[in-house]
């Protein structure tokens, strides 16, 4: 019996610690702030021979918090170029991290690079991000609903889905529980996505977790929706994911090959998630699929 190959197919990495610690808020649960060195320590460690950037930049928080601080007393017409040229700085920077993110991969060949866009942009501007991304090494596209205030039915995101359809590119959406408004990410709202674009290959992170039977309404009608496991079948002590027995009737239920292994690092241990997921009552096929070939065969990596 060989070595499984396990691929992480959900992290985020950060330039410096600070703006990690920043990210997560208090929440880490890790020990790490996702810095570069960091990750490749946890993957030497681990034997993890490929992990999944699914890095994104909150565009909508941040032009808020600049707006914020504009005078009080703005005349309107003046109010409205500002609050223009904000969110054209703010969508400068996604695009400097989109950037960051691919030239980490390419020094480091075991990160994979996806990287964001936002509904703020129009058509043309996301099809040109996604155009240049993709020439700059990216593999797929990852959006945070909850985080960046948007449904993923948005009709703004229409030219970005038919482009990554076009193209063969995956795209990883933010579903279900934490960061941010819940609301914008339950999976129901995957659905017309799903319909509209058959041959996009969409996966649900975190599962969906909690909405299990909007879930598995989408498995049963969408054969283009995937899962990764990343807060949902999880290792943590302090974290109330499903035991042992409910994850494994998660799994069969959703369908083995639909789900990937991930850990949302550096909020979760990569290494504590992978011993939780090997207890699970899998085969050895089972398992295999789920902690890397599902991912080699998805997200289309080598």
């Amino acid at each position: 019996m060989g070595e499984e190959l396990v691929i992480d197919a959900h992290i985020h990495t950060y330039p410096r610690p600070e703006i990690g610690l920043q990210a997560m808020q208090g929440a880490g649960q890790s020990g790490c702030t996702g810095t570069i060195e960091e990750i490749i320590s946890v993957l030497q460690k681990n034997r993890i021979v490929k992990a999944v950037m699914v890095n994104v930049t909150p565009v909508v928080d941040m032009l808020d918090a600049a707006v914020a601080k504009l005078p009080k007393d703005i005349p309107g017409t003046e109010l409205a170029r500002q609050v223009d040229r904000i969110k054209g700085e703010m969508i400068a920077r996604m695009i400097r991290r989109n950037a960051w993110t691919c030239a980490v991969a390419r020094e480091h060949p075991e990160l994979v690079p996806f990287f964001s866009v936002d509904p703020l942009m129009d058509g043309e501007a996301m099809i040109r991000e996604i155009d240049e991304r993709v020439q700059d090494g990216g593999r797929g596209l990852k959006l945070h609903p909850s985080n960046c205030r948007f449904f993923p039915n948005d009709r703004r995101l229409w030219p970005a889905y038919r482009r990554c359809e076009e193209i063969g590119l995956p795209v990883i959406n933010h579903a279900g529980i934490f960061g941010g408004d819940i609301q914008y990410a339950e999976p129901k709202h995957f659905a017309e996505v799903l319909a509209a674009f058959p041959q996009l290959t969409m996966v649900l992170a975190h599962m969906g977790r909690p909405y299990w039977e909007q879930v598995f309404d989408l498995v049963e009608q969408y054969p283009n929706v995937c899962l990764d496991t990343s807060t949902a079948i999880c290792g943590s002590p302090s974290y109330a994911a499903p035991p042992a027995d409910e994850a494994v009737k998660l799994i069969r239920r959703i369908g083995v090959d639909r789900v990937m292994f991930g850990t949302d690092w550096p909020w979760f241990d990569p290494g504590r998630d992978l011993e939780f997921l090997r207890t699970l009552d899998l085969s050895e096929g089972e398992r295999r699929a789920i902690l890397g070939e599902n991912a080699v065969r998805i997200l289309k990596l080598e």
